[in-house]
């Protein structure tokens, strides 16, 4: 083939992912260029998908492990012990497939950030709403994300002229979508904190770490709280654990899930990761499970991204920064879980590197648990690119990757490292 002809149809085929996809032009580019056109086309489909399934922790000091799963099939909910672990039960989200034509009826376009839960099942709420076609209450709604592309079909709760005038309100029932995700945190026994939901990559991250009655653990995580409550599940509520939270926002959904649990061994401290970092710390802390803002394009399902290519750089060079800081804070020998949702090597590898070439970090492996299931090929690393081939060893020793496309859930990426000088 002429080598112009093969340009000819990279370029087309990077137009028609622009095009259909709606992803930044500068993102797919470097997918392209680092993972190879396949891949990324298998990327972008499998980041489309609904997820395999939700993990769900049992907080067995509340309830024991069979009682939930009962409670999960009285519901219908299609619910099993995790292969894994046994303190998690792996709840299926059902696919689902469109039985009707959609495209004729009135649209009812919705942000980014909703169109996850949309697809999913949740209604519609005027804050997710972007634009609108005209329609009257009880109408039927084709629901699109800011790409055109179909996520839910639902039935309108209001007219259409109403909408400028609502704050907080249903707009649309969905009646049908890609996938169903049981509402698990709609449920009571959620509400009592029998349960906390987890990404596969968070419940790695917090296994990978060996806690004992005399740790002092920070939690740096844009989550919602729930790994503090899983690490506060593990310790029996009597470990001090400090969660840190970035806005008001997280503050409130963090306190919240703290009513949830009823763990007084939790402090939540409001303020950024940089902030914190320049604090002068009296206390160190020997735990420290860290998850800092990052592109989160192991996400699924996820059917458009705003990010580019200059973000994501950015993204990677704070999170360099955090954890080449984060010693400030440690305790001598302290132990680290580095956790991202990303695919992208800039700030996976790239950030091993990273500790790699600084005498007071150490990589490590992970706890026996997961080196058990690295062992079974049930979980393990991503071949090496050329460029990070003088880390292979720690590569090969500390880090676990979760590749969307195969194991058809959020992915991600973990490495463990400790707070010590190296030896010669």
């Amino acid at each position: 083939m002429n080598p112009n002809d093969e340009e000819s149809d990279s370029s087309n085929i990077f137009h028609e992912l622009m095009r259909k996809f709606s992803y930044q032009g500068s993102l797919l580019e470097h997918w392209m260029e680092v993972f190879g056109i396949d891949y990324t086309m298998k990327l972008i489909d499998s980041l489309r998908q609904p997820m395999k399934s939700i993990w769900v922790q049992v907080n067995t000091n509340k309830i024991d492990f069979d009682s939930l799963l009962d409670i999960f099939s009285e519901q219908q909910f299609k619910a099993k012990k995790h292969e894994y672990f046994d303190d998690f039960i792996e709840v299926e989200v059902e696919k689902r497939e469109f039985n009707d034509t959609l495209e004729e009826l009135p649209q009812l376009r919705v942000d980014h950030e909703s169109s996850t839960g949309i697809a999913l099942g949740k209604d519609v709420q005027t804050a997710n709403v972007t634009r609108y076609d005209d329609f009257n209450t009880g109408d039927s709604l084709c629901i699109v994300d800011g790409a055109s592309n179909v996520i839910a079909k639902g039935v309108a709760v209001v007219n259409s002229s109403e909408i400028p005038s609502l704050t907080q309100r249903n707009i649309a029932s969905v009646k049908q979508s890609r996938a169903y995700a049981p509402p698990l945190t709609e449920m009571r026994i959620y509400r009592r904190g029998y349960f906390n939901i987890l990404t596969p990559i968070q419940a790695l991250g917090v296994k990978s770490l060996k806690f004992d009655n005399k740790d002092n653990i920070i939690v740096m995580s844009t989550d919602k709280g729930d790994v503090a409550g899983y690490i506060a599940e593990i310790t029996n509520h009597k470990v001090p654990i400090t969660v840190l939270a970035q806005n008001e926002m997280q503050v409130k959904a963090i306190r919240k899930n703290l009513d949830r649990v009823k763990s007084k061994a939790i402090r939540i401290h409001h303020t950024s990761f940089k902030r914190f970092l320049k604090e002068r710390h009296e206390i160190k802390y020997t735990k420290a499970y860290v998850e800092p803002q990052n592109s989160r394009t192991a996400v699924i399902p996820i059917f458009s991204s705003n990010l580019g290519y200059g973000l994501l750089k950015r993204m990677a060079e704070d999170q360099k920064k955090l954890v080449n800081d984060l010693y400030k804070c440690l305790h001598k020998r302290a132990s680290v879980a580095y956790v991202t949702h990303s695919i992208d090597y800039f700030e996976n590898e790239e950030i091993l590197q990273s500790i790699s070439e600084r005498a007071y970090y150490k990589s490590i492996k992970p706890s026996e648990e997961l080196r058990k299931l690295k062992e079974q090929k049930k979980i393990g690393t991503r071949p090496i690119q050329t460029q990070y081939k003088q880390i292979e060893k720690q590569i090969l020793k500390s880090t676990i990757f979760l590749d969307p496309i195969e194991t058809k859930n959020s992915g991600g990426f973990l490495t463990n490292f400790i707070f010590a000088e190296k030896e010669n």
